[in-house]
């Protein structure tokens, strides 16, 4: 189910207040209350992020990591 905000008709997509689950605007930031009917119906991740610089920045050093965790 896809619900858009009333304000600005950006998609609406669920997050976490609390304990609470919401829907927020993807475009101007306007929440509204997620019904209970529908609750099921989304599913809720946590995303982790990781600090810039970390990931590889040439083919070579991933070529050498992944041999490294296949041994």
């Amino acid at each position: 189910m896809v619900e858009f905000c009333k304000k600005c008709g950006g998609m609406m997509l669920p997050s976490k207040d609390k304990d609470k689950k919401i829907l927020v605007c993807n475009s101007c930031a306007q929440t509204k209350p997620l019904e209970e009917d529908f609750i099921d119906s989304y599913i809720f991740n946590k995303k982790i992020y990781h600090p810039t610089g970390e990931e590889f920045k040439n083919l070579e050093k991933m070529k050498a990591w992944k041999n490294s965790k296949e041994k």
